[in-house]
C-alpha cells in the first residue's frame, strides 16, 4: 500500500540518510590527524561539497521534473554511498582524493536526492505542503544531533578508525536507503500540475519561463539574504560562547541544542506556512531575523545561548519554507526545478557571508558591531522585498491519487 503517509515515511528517511553534509565539522579534526593535513585543506573538503551539493539539487529537481522520483533517486543514492564507501579506502598520503569521494561524488549524489524526497512529499500533501517539507528537512537537523555521538563512537578518539567509520555509515545508510526507495513514487496527478502561476508551468523550458520572471529575482534575493545571520554566526559560535561567557559545558549543550532548534525550525515554520501562508511566514522570519541578530550583537551568558539556538531555529524556518514559496509563486507542475533554481540562492548566501565578515571584522577576525547591524540591515531588505514580492493570483491545489 502505497500512500501520502508511506511516501512522507520514506522521503524522510531519504533525507536522514543523505544529511552528511551537516556532521562535516565531526569528522574535521580526526581527518586532520589521521592524514596529517592543516585546518584550511580540510575545510576546503566542505567548501567544496556545497558547491557540488547545490549543482547536484539543480540536476536533481531538472530530472525529477522529468521523470519522476525512481530514475534520479537510483542514481543519487548510487552515487552517494559510492563516495561514502571511497572515502574508507582513501589512502593517507592521498588526502587530495577525499575532494573527490566525499566533496564531489558524495555531495552531488545527495544533493540529486534532496529535490527528489522535497518535491514528492509536497505533491502528496499539496495541502499542507509546508508540513510536508517541513518534516522532510527536519531530518537535516535531526540528522547532526544523531551522527555527532554515533560518528564519535565509532572513532573513539582514535582517528585511525576514520575509514572504518566511513564503511560502517555506508553499510547503514545502504540499507535505509534501500528501504526508502522501494516506497517513493510520485502520485497519478501531480499537485497543480495543470495550472502553475506567473506562467512558469505547461512550458517546455521551464527554467527559461522561471528566468524571466522578476518574482524569482526577488525569491532569490530573499532566500539568499534569509541565512546571512546564521552563517556569520554559527561558524564561530563556540569562540563568542567562550567571549561571552559560557562554561564549556554549555557551549557542548548549545551545540547540540542548535541541531534541534534548526530541525524545529524547519517543522513548525513548514507547519505554520501552511496556515498563514508562506510568503507571511517569510515576513515573521526576516523580523525575527534581525531582532535575534542585534541581540546577540549584546547578548552574554544564558541570553546569548538562548538566541544561538533561536537563530538556529530562525535558520531552519527558512529552508523550511522555500520550497513552498517556490509553489506558492510558481505552481507545482515544475517543483523540483523551482526547489532546485531557489536552493542556488542559499550558495550564494555562504559566499556573501564570509565576504560581510572579512570586511567588518577586526584584523583577527573578530565581529564588530558592524557586523551585526550590516546582518539586521540585510534582513530588513528581505523583509521590505517578501512585502513587495507579491504572489501570483492563479494558483490551485488538487489532490493527489493514493495508489494502492
Amino acid at each position: 500500500m502505497r500512500n501520502k503517509y508511506t511516501v512522507l515515511a520514506a522521503c524522510t528517511v531519504a533525507m536522514f540518510a543523505t544529511g552528511m553534509n551537516y556532521v562535516w565539522s565531526i569528522f574535521q579534526v580526526p581527518v586532520m590527524e589521521y592524514y596529517g593535513v592543516g585546518a584550511i585543506a580540510a575545510s576546503k573538503v566542505f567548501y567544496l561539497f556545497v558547491t557540488f551539493n547545490t549543482i547536484g539539487i539543480f540536476v536533481g529537481g531538472r530530472v525529477y521534473d522529468r521523470l519522476g522520483p525512481k530514475i534520479p533517486m537510483i542514481v543519487g543514492c548510487c552515487l552517494y554511498l559510492s563516495g561514502l564507501f571511497a572515502c574508507s579506502f582513501v589512502p593517507q598520503d592521498k588526502f587530495e582524493l577525499l575532494y573527490v569521494t566525499y566533496s564531489a561524488l558524495l555531495s552531488f549524489g545527495g544533493g540529486i536526492v534532496y529535490p527528489c524526497a522535497t518535491s514528492c512529499a509536497q505533491q502528496w500533501w499539496p495541502e499542507k505542503k509546508g508540513f510536508a517539507t517541513g518534516v522532510v528537512l527536519s531530518m537535516l537537523g535531526i540528522s547532526t544531533l544523531v551522527f555527532t555521538p554515533v560518528i564519535n563512537a565509532l572513532i573513539a578518539n582514535d582517528s585511525s578508525r576514520v575509514p572504518f567509520t566511513f564503511r560502517v555509515l555506508g553499510i547503514a545508510f545502504s540499507i535505509l536507503l534501500i528501504a526508502a526507495y522501494g516506497f517513493m513514487r510520485a502520485p497519478e496527478r501531480k499537485a497543480a500540475c495543470e495550472e502553475t502561476a506567473n506562467g512558469a508551468g505547461g512550458k517546455k523550458n521551464a527554467v527559461v519561463e522561471i528566468l524571466k520572471s522578476k518574482s524569482y529575482y526577488m525569491l532569490f534575493l530573499c532566500v539568499a539574504l534569509g541565512p546571512i545571520g546564521y552563517y556569520t554566526v554559527n561558524p564561530i559560535a563556540k569562540i563568542l560562547g567562550v567571549q561571552r561567557g559560557l562554561s564549556d559545558a554549555l557551549i557542548v549543550y548549545m551545540i547540540m541544542a542548535s541541531g534541534v532548534g534548526s530541525a524545529a525550525g524547519r517543522l513548525v515554520c513548514g507547519k505554520l506556512s501552511d496556515n498563514v501562508g508562506s510568503r507571511t511566514m517569510l515576513s515573521i522570519l526576516f523580523c525575527a531575523s534581525a531582532g535575534c541578530i542585534l541581540g546577540l550583537a549584546f547578548a552574554s551568558g544564558i541570553s546569548f545561548f538562548a538566541l544561538v539556538i533561536l537563530l538556529t531555529f530562525i535558520f531552519g524556518g527558512f529552508a523550511g519554507i522555500t520550497p513552498s514559496l517556490g509553489v506558492d509563486y510558481f505552481g507545482g507542475e515544475n517543483v523540483g526545478t523551482v526547489i532546485s533554481m531557489l536552493c542556488v540562492a542559499v550558495l550564494a548566501s555562504s559566499f556573501v557571508s564570509p565576504a560581510v565578515v572579512s570586511a567588518l571584522a577586526t584584523p583577527k577576525g573578530d565581529l564588530t558591531i558592524w557586523n551585526y547591524a550590516a546582518c539586521a540591515v540585510l534582513a530588513l531588505v528581505g523583509l521590505i522585498v517578501s512585502r513587495i514580492n507579491r504572489l501570483p493570483k492563479n494558483n490551485r491545489v488538487e489532490r493527489p491519487t493514493e495508489i494502492s
